[in-house]
Protein backbone atom coordinates (compact mmCIF):
# COMPACT_ATOMS: atom_id res chain seq x y z
CA UNK A 1 0.00 0.00 0.00
CA UNK A 2 1.22 3.48 -1.04
CA UNK A 3 1.13 6.47 1.67
CA UNK A 4 1.94 9.93 0.15
CA UNK A 5 3.42 12.08 2.89
CA UNK A 6 2.93 15.70 2.49
CA UNK A 7 4.64 18.73 3.52
CA UNK A 8 2.19 22.07 2.50
CA UNK A 9 4.71 23.77 4.66
CA UNK A 10 8.53 24.77 4.77
CA UNK A 11 10.18 22.68 6.95
CA UNK A 12 12.41 24.80 10.21
CA UNK A 13 15.87 25.88 9.22
CA UNK A 14 17.22 22.61 11.51
CA UNK A 15 15.44 20.03 9.28
CA UNK A 16 15.40 19.03 5.99
CA UNK A 17 13.77 16.56 3.79
CA UNK A 18 16.39 13.70 4.07
CA UNK A 19 15.69 13.67 7.79
CA UNK A 20 12.02 13.67 7.43
CA UNK A 21 12.98 10.68 5.14
CA UNK A 22 15.64 8.68 7.61
CA UNK A 23 12.82 9.48 10.29
CA UNK A 24 10.28 7.84 8.64
CA UNK A 25 12.44 5.02 7.61
CA UNK A 26 13.43 4.24 10.99
CA UNK A 27 9.54 4.13 11.97
CA UNK A 28 8.82 2.07 9.31
CA UNK A 29 11.34 -0.91 10.52
CA UNK A 30 11.21 -3.78 8.25
CA UNK A 31 7.15 -2.71 7.09
CA UNK A 32 8.04 -1.10 4.18
CA UNK A 33 10.47 2.00 2.76
CA UNK A 34 10.36 5.48 1.27
CA UNK A 35 10.23 5.08 -2.41
CA UNK A 36 10.36 8.54 -4.01
CA UNK A 37 10.66 12.37 -2.84
CA UNK A 38 9.47 15.49 -4.35
CA UNK A 39 9.54 19.68 -4.24
CA UNK A 40 7.99 22.58 -5.63
CA UNK A 41 5.75 25.42 -5.35
CA UNK A 42 6.77 25.80 -1.39
CA UNK A 43 5.98 22.21 -1.14
CA UNK A 44 6.99 18.84 -0.77
CA UNK A 45 6.23 15.49 -0.59
CA UNK A 46 7.50 11.75 0.07
CA UNK A 47 6.40 8.15 -1.65
CA UNK A 48 5.81 5.59 1.19
CA UNK A 49 5.62 1.93 0.32
CA UNK A 50 3.90 -0.14 3.03
CA UNK A 51 4.89 -3.72 2.80
CA UNK A 52 2.35 -4.63 5.85
CA UNK A 53 -0.88 -6.94 5.48
CA UNK A 54 -3.73 -4.91 5.59
CA UNK A 55 -4.47 -6.17 9.07
CA UNK A 56 -0.72 -4.17 10.39
CA UNK A 57 -1.11 -0.93 7.90
CA UNK A 58 -3.50 0.86 10.36
CA UNK A 59 -0.70 0.20 13.32
CA UNK A 60 2.38 1.19 10.77
CA UNK A 61 0.61 4.67 9.41
CA UNK A 62 -0.01 5.21 13.22
CA UNK A 63 3.93 4.51 13.69
CA UNK A 64 4.61 7.00 10.89
CA UNK A 65 2.16 9.92 12.41
CA UNK A 66 3.79 9.32 15.96
CA UNK A 67 7.35 9.55 14.84
CA UNK A 68 6.36 12.41 12.75
CA UNK A 69 4.28 14.30 15.90
CA UNK A 70 7.37 13.81 18.17
CA UNK A 71 9.99 15.62 15.96
CA UNK A 72 7.12 18.89 15.71
CA UNK A 73 6.04 17.67 12.48
CA UNK A 74 2.41 17.23 13.18
CA UNK A 75 1.29 19.21 10.43
CA UNK A 76 2.72 17.16 7.68
CA UNK A 77 -0.32 15.12 6.11
CA UNK A 78 -0.35 11.45 5.71
CA UNK A 79 -2.27 10.58 2.29
CA UNK A 80 -3.35 6.48 1.99
CA UNK A 81 -3.70 5.47 -1.69
CA UNK A 82 -7.50 4.74 -1.32
CA UNK A 83 -8.30 8.11 0.64
CA UNK A 84 -8.57 11.15 -1.74
CA UNK A 85 -7.37 13.75 1.21
CA UNK A 86 -5.13 12.69 3.52
CA UNK A 87 -5.05 14.07 7.29
CA UNK A 88 -2.26 15.79 9.67
CA UNK A 89 -0.20 13.35 11.46
CA UNK A 90 -0.93 14.65 14.65
CA UNK A 91 -4.93 13.65 13.92
CA UNK A 92 -3.60 9.94 13.24
CA UNK A 93 -0.79 9.62 16.02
Amino acid sequence: MFVEVIGNLRLPDDVDRDDVEDLLATALESDGEVTGAGSGSGRWHLDVEVSANADQYPHVLRRLATALVGQDLGWVVLRPEHEETGKPARELA
